[in-house]
């Protein structure tokens, strides 16, 4: 007699109940323990603690960064233990000779896991729901908010479990389907980072930080659920982590996925089961593909830390044997895989990396010379690199400044084709430089390039000392001084205290000579000033303490400012005089020190411990021209340890000289 078949089987969802039920139970209470619970805790106390953190479905009080753990972890293991089976042989026999489709039974699995992972959310939410309800907790929660956490949890757990389920059906071993579970879902990200690298290693101008701060969390779910703000004004609710928009896509992706997972379900040989890669016709594609991401990842970290691009290709090949090794001892599952067949294939691999490494920069070559004409150029910005520009525009353009005139933009212009001559992207000793055109059509131009000054000196001075760039460096000079509340001057060292200016009238003046300062500036003084500065931070009206005071450093090249501070009595304690200092050291800058270009606090540790013998200074003639030292070096001919208490050694500040602006005594004691 034929056995029938039948699309529904509840003792399978049953035992699958029984199985894995302990991960909803998980899921449930992790989630309990984290929301519902801390909120019956909190509305406990006599004095609620709220105060403490930030509100909202997705703030401190309801641990989501924790709650990111569960949402990671349990629909992976939920995928591994459900469809556990598949990778063991006999099990799999057995499960496969039920009177059931092999597509019915896949559903079967799938509804069982989607509902013990999804119960668990919903119930939380209406636990959560009803004490919304029934008590006053706007001040925690809004029903909106708490929905759309609800939304989110659900659809990012379906989307992480039907990944994990389609990797199953990818491969034989249980462990192999965890780690390549989070693999494919940071994999788009992790190749964009990659490629982003090394095309920026290549290609002069193309800047990786704007292509991974723009698009980078819109790869993968994972990065897009942790990249959320946590600060915030309190008693404000948290941003929500993704975009309903992305949610929508990650409902269609995991769709896509389950469907995906049905037809390799139903194509999958018995067989398979204990293979690392249970599709014979993606086994090649696993074998390069970890190949090609080893050899980039390897690259990547023998250029930045070696800063050669020689060194990168070496990295390409250690990279490239080691990932072809892996993957073809994880294929064969045996380690004897030292053969001429293997060997061709990673020769057929290496040359066309080769060919692929060789012709890149070809296709970039409009690229790099690129330069939008003058009549395009609606407003530029120059600065050291992408980050400030974005928070600018993050601001709406309350932070940011632009260049504007003809005259300034011609220089920039100047300055761009002169940066393209001479960049070296994996220069560790060059300046970075970024400048971003807008254009009159409303598109964006943004370079980055890595360029020693010295070789650009000439049209680096024209902009710097132009009044629009000063504006875009200094951005405090764009603070209206009606809305600063508060100017707090913090000592470089602690020999004076920290000095508070409240008055308006005061906060005007200082402003004014402060700007004129700046305005006054020559690139000299802005790239290398010269003696110990002091911080000075404003309190703005709007602008929150969390995300940071406005500040600036003061230096005593700052004539009006250091003028303005001695009639208001501010001076002795704020900036650093010759009377402040016990002892210095002075040492030569040895050409041939180990990594020289790394700063002038690097070379003095150095020479510091390996007992160099340095001039020691304490006259205060003498310590006074001391002063007039440069601040924050990268290389120079002397370096100056200025000390300001014999009995701890960890209180000294850092200055340097170049070679002919060092005093005489310094060069008659060396020469």
């Amino acid at each position: 007699m034929r056995s029938k078949t039948s699309s529904f089987n509840k003792e399978i969802i049953k035992q699958d109940f029984r199985n894995v039920g302990w991960v909803g139970i998980v899921y449930f209470l992790g989630i309990f323990f984290l929301a519902p619970l801390q909120l019956f805790m909190d509305l406990s106390r006599m004095e609620p603690q709220l105060s403490n953190y930030n509100r909202g479905s997705f703030g401190g009080i309801f641990g989501f960064d924790m709650q990111i753990i569960f949402l990671f972890l349990l629909p992976v293991l939920m995928a591994i233990f459900i469809f556990r089976y598949l990778h063991v042989r006999g099990a799999s026999d057995f499960a496969h000779s039920f009177p059931l489709k092999r597509g019915n039974l896949f559903n079967h699995h799938i509804i069982a896991g989607l509902v013990l992972l999804l119960v668990p959310i919903l119930l939380n939410y209406l636990i959560l729901l009803i004490s919304a309800i029934t008590m006053d907790v706007s001040d925690y929660y809004s029903i909106i908010d708490l929905s759309y956490w609800l939304w989110l949890m659900s659809f990012i757990t379906i989307l992480i479990f039907m990944s994990s389920v389609f990797i199953g059906t990818l491969t034989g071993l249980s462990a192999v389907q965890g780690l390549l579970t989070y693999i494919f879902l940071l994999f788009p990200a992790g190749i964009y980072v990659l490629v982003a690298f090394h095309i920026s290693s290549y290609i002069d101008g193309f800047s990786g930080d704007v292509v991974l701060n723009r698009f980078l969390e819109k790869y993968s779910p994972l990065i897009n659920v942790v990249e959320y703000p946590r600060g915030g004004e309190l008693g404000q609710y948290i941003e929500a982590p993704v975009e309903p928009t992305t949610l929508i896509i990650y409902g269609i992706a995991a769709g896509v996925l389950y469907a995906a997972s049905f037809v390799l379900y139903n194509k999958r040989p018995l067989e398979a089961a204990s293979k690392a890669i249970a599709v014979t016709a993606l086994q090649p594609f696993f074998k390069y593909g970890v190949t090609f991401c080893f050899a980039l990842f390897w690259g990547m970290y023998f250029g930045s830390t070696q800063h050669s691009h020689d060194w990168m290709i070496a990295g390409y090949v250690i990279g490239g044997a080691f990932g072809y090794l892996i993957a073809v001892m994880l294929l064969e599952k045996t380690w004897r895989v030292f053969n001429w067949r293997h060997l061709k294939g990673w020769i057929v691999y290496g040359l066309g990396a080769g060919i692929l490494i060789a012709i890149l920069p070809l296709f970039w070559q409009n690229y790099e010379a690129y330069i939008p004409a003058q009549s395009e150029i609606k407003q530029v910005y120059v600065g050291n690199g992408y980050y400030q520009y974005e928070s600018g525009e993050e601001s709406e353009g309350e932070d940011l400044s632009f260049i504007t005139s003809s005259e300034a933009i011609d220089a920039v212009r100047s300055l761009h084709g002169e940066l393209i001559e001479n960049s070296s992207s994996l220069d560790s000793n060059g300046a970075s430089f970024f400048i971003a055109y807008q254009l009159d059509n409303g598109e964006e131009v943004l370079r980055r390039y890595q360029v020693d000054r010295e070789k650009v000196t000439d049209s680096l001075k024209k902009v710097y000392e132009m009044d629009e760039y000063k504006n875009i460096r200094y951005q405090t000079m764009n603070l209206d001084p009606a809305k600063i509340q508060k100017v707090m001057m913090h000592p470089r060292i602690n020999h004076g205290q920290e000095q508070t200016v409240l008055d308006s009238e005061k906060i005007g003046s200082f402003m004014e000579v402060l700007k004129a300062d700046l305005y006054n500036l020559s690139y000299d003084q802005m790239v290398a000033p010269r003696g110990l500065d002091t911080n000075v931070a404003f309190m703005v009206e709007g602008h929150e303490a969390n995300e940071g005071y406005p500040s600036i450093s003061i230096y005593p090249s700052y004539t009006r400012t250091m003028d303005w501070l001695k009639s208001e009595g501010l001076y002795e304690d704020l900036m650093v005089q010759a009377g402040d200092v016990e002892v210095a050291e002075v040492y030569r800058w040895q050409m041939d020190i180990q990594y020289r270009h790394n700063g002038a606090h690097f070379a003095y540790n150095q020479l510091k411990s390996e007992g160099v013998e340095p001039l020691t200074v304490t006259d205060s003639p003498k310590v006074e021209e001391l002063l007039k030292g440069r601040d924050g070096q990268q290389e120079g001919e002397y370096i100056i340890a200025l000390f300001f208490d014999e009995n701890n050694p960890d209180n000294y500040q850092i200055l340097s000289f170049d070679a002919g602006e060092a005093p005489d005594f310094i060069k008659e004691h060396f020469e």
